[in-house]
Formats: structure tokens, C-alpha cells, sequence
């Protein structure tokens, strides 16, 4: 299957928009012609000044502005138009965009869906109840929540890179999603399949909002825009009984991901064995996961094992062959091993004593396994059970590749 990116997607949109703008002049066959709608490109979801109401913020495309720049026109026209409407549900708030837009919004192009704080905290219940109903609505829309802010102010982010905001959101992700692993690349449908699911509490992207200084050094350049507010995307949003009950950050996040087997490409840094002060960078290649579960003493004991491939990426001093060369390749290896180790421990020992969100499916291994003994641990397995889990990782290591380092690097356990 043929992968497309998130801006090769939005080069397609912008085309196909232009395309469809000029020989669809006369009407078209559908009932929604493509002139009379406004394609939101991503939304957010804020608690409203008015009492008990809800405000829905669009980020919608401008075809003008797209499709002036497609013709190699002048790209200094913003190429989305974000607005704001309040209403006493999310759908109520969609209809009363057609207050203020000339063109019916329209959500099957979505990428985003957006969650202020504050909102997430009080339970998403009544918020996402539309987004699942509606046929319009994209099932492989992102869903992220803002810390510390609302859904409107960070749809109002800029990037430098990008023309349209859910674009760079989408860029950002998975970039951060493939170089790093300090996220987690979750959609709707993800989101409602696990909240559905027994013995596993869903997490979401966790979105913020950077303040940019303003750029007084316009050397080189023929014009200047400041863009006062930039996105960032990193860590993870956990929910608790469909409400939001805190954060992981970009460790805890590797953490997680390394247990749910997502660890896709990253960067480790360790201490050299040989040298005070002096770090290795390891460049992990891939992993996988897997969760086994136990009875002892009439109590469930789970095991997280881990395998990890990498390379060097990096040593801040030469390292040949030594007399020693083994021992070094086994404490680089320990190493290693132990910072993956110590990640999954930070995001396990966060998510049983803090908020006792069983994001992992520990849970559903047991469900699985040992259904019977399911039934007596369903009912209060967050607070009880997952909390007082017994849980042990084992992770084995191998470096594939040593570049200028020539040492024999054994698997380690």
C-alpha cells in the first residue's frame, strides 16, 4: 500500500481544488458542490464564556489562497480562515457557523481534532459524541488535547515551513513519531476502539503553544511576518474514565511506547563506560513488545520483554580495539539495555501511583488469559488492581552496526 504524507496529501487537496474549481463551473451531479463548501482542515472543541455552551473553532482551507499558489501566484494571502461559534452541543456549533461562513463547513477532509485543558479534564463524553456520528467526520483524524490551553488559541499557531496549520501538525507528528518516539500517533477511531475495550484506558496526542520572540534580524530577507505563537507536539494526554487525568512527558511517552511495541526510530544517549563526562549517542533502529501475564498466589504478575536494535550514532571520543574491547561492548550493551528499561519503569511507576490509568492493557492481557479470574478484577482494576500489579521488564538489546568502532557487541538480556 502506497503511504501518503501529510504534505503530499495537502499538495494533492490544493490541486485537486483548483482542478475541480474550473471544470465544475457549470454544477456538478452531487448535491454538495465543491464551491459551496468550506473544508475544514482541523477543529477544537473549548468551553464557551456562556454558561453550559460550547465553542467549536474551524481551521478552514481558502480555495482563493490555495489555488493562487498552485498556479505559482503570490502565497502572501493566509491560506486558512479559523473561526469560532458557540452553541450547546458540538453540533449545534457546526450549523451555527453558516452565521459567519458563505460555504458549508465540510469535515471529510478533517486531520484534527483539538481538545482544550479544560474540556478534556471535565470528560469527553458529550464532546466527541458528534465527531463519531457524524458520516462526514474522518475516523483517521488525529485527536489531541492542549495543555494548559485552549483548542482556539493553539489553532491560531504558525508555522514557518507551512502554509496551513493542520499541515505542520500533521508534519510535526510524524516526524516526531518516526525520529523520536516521544509521541503517540493516535486517531478517533483508536481513541473510541480502546476507550470500548475492557482492561485499557486510551492516551492522545498531547499538543502546546509556543511563544515566538519576534525576529528583529531581517538580514537576507525581501519581507517579514512575525509569527507570534508556534505548535509543539510531544508527549502524551492520559484518560481515566473518559476524562483526562494528566500528561506524560517525552521520556515517560518512550516509555510507553516502548511497552505497546511503537518504538518506530529514536535517539538514546548514554554514559561512556570508559570516560567520566563523556556520552554515546545510540540510534535505535526498531523494536518490538510483548506482555505475559501470570497467576501467582491466587495474584495476576505481568512481564513486559522488550527487544531493541540499534546503531551507533555518535561517541564523543574514538574507541578502537582494545584488550578490554569485550568488556566495553558489555557495558555499552548494559547500558543501553538499562536506559530502555529505566523509561518503561518512569512511565509504569507514572501511570499505576499518579493516575492509576492502566494505558498499557495489562489488564487485557488478563482478560484474555485468565478471564474468570477477569471478572473478580473488572469492576475496580484501575484503582485496585493495575495499582498494586506486579510488574517486571526484560529487555534484550543489539547493536547491528559499529561504523569506525570496531568491537564485538553480544546480545544482552
Amino acid at each position: 500500500m502506497i503511504r501518503i504524507s501529510g504534505q503530499h496529501y495537502m499538495r494533492l487537496f490544493a490541486v485537486s481544488v483548483v482542478v475541480m474549481l474550473l471544470v465544475l463551473q457549470t454544477g456538478c451531479w452531487s448535491r454538495k458542490e465543491i464551491e459551496t463548501l468550506a473544508f475544514v482542515m482541523a477543529s477544537g472543541v473549548d468551553f464557551a464564556e456562556m454558561p453550559n455552551r460550547i465553542m467549536l473553532t474551524a481551521q478552514i482551507a481558502k480555495p482563493k489562497a490555495l489555488a493562487a499558489a498552485a498556479m505559482g501566484g503570490s502565497d502572501l494571502e493566509r491560506a486558512v480562515w479559523t473561526v469560532s461559534s458557540t452553541g450547546n452541543t458540538i453540533f449545534e456549533a457546526i450549523r451555527h457557523l453558516a452565521r459567519q461562513s458563505s460555504r458549508r463547513a465540510f469535515f471529510a477532509h478533517s486531520q484534527w481534532v483539538i481538545l482544550g485543558e479544560d474540556v478534556a479534564r471535565a470528560g469527553i463524553n458529550n464532546v466527541l459524541d458528534a465527531y463519531e456520528r457524524d458520516p462526514e467526520s474522518r475516523a483517521g483524524a488525529k485527536l489531541a488535547v492542549v495543555k494548559d490551553g485552549k483548542a482556539s488559541d493553539f489553532l491560531q499557531t504558525e508555522s514557518e515551513l507551512e502554509s496551513i496549520g493542520a499541515e505542520a501538525y500533521l508534519g510535526i507528528l510524524d516526524d516526531a513519531s518516526e525520529a523520536l518516539s516521544t509521541v503517540v500517533d493516535v486517531d478517533i477511531h483508536e481513541f473510541f476502539k480502546v476507550m470500548a475495550s475492557e482492561g485499557i484506558e486510551p492516551v492522545a496526542v498531547r499538543v502546546e503553544i509556543i511563544d515566538r520572540l519576534p525576529d528583529v534580524d531581517v538580514r537576507g530577507q525581501m519581507e517579514q511576518s512575525c509569527i507570534s505563537t508556534a505548535p509543539r507536539i510531544s508527549g502524551a494526554a492520559v484518560f481515566k474514565d473518559r476524562m483526562l487525568v494528566g500528561w506524560l512527558d517525552e521520556a515517560e511517552t518512550r516509555g510507553y511506547n516502548w511497552v505497546r511495541g511503537r518504538v518506530k526510530g529514536s535517539v538514546l544517549t548514554i554514559e561512556d563506560p570508559k570516560e567520566d563526562g563523556q556520552y554515546m549517542t545510540i540510534a535505535i533502529l526498531g523494536a518490538d513488545s510483548s506482555i505475559e501475564v501470570e497467576m501467582k498466589d491466587d495474584r495476576p504478575v505481568a512481564k513486559v520483554r522488550i527487544q531493541a536494535e540499534a546503531n551507533f550514532g555518535e561517541t564523543q571520543h574514538m574507541v578502537g580495539r582494545t584488550e578490554d574491547s569485550n568488556l566495553l561492548a558489555k557495558a555499552i550493551i548494559r547500558r543501553f539495555a538499562e536506559a530502555i528499561r529505566q523509561e518503561v519503569h518512569q512511565a509504569i511507576d507514572k501511570a499505576q501511583e499518579e493516575y492509576g490509568s492502566d494505558i498499557f492493557g495489562f489488564g487485557q492481557a488478563i482478560h484474555r488469559k485468565y478471564p474468570k479470574v477477569w471478572k473478580n478484577l473488572r469492576s475496580n482494576w484501575n484503582d485496585d488492581g493495575f495499582k498494586k500489579l506486579n510488574v517486571t521488564v526484560e529487555v534484550k538489546t543489539k547493536i547491528r552496526q559499529i561504523g569506525l568502532v570496531e568491537i564485538n557487541l553480544p546480545e544482552s538480556r
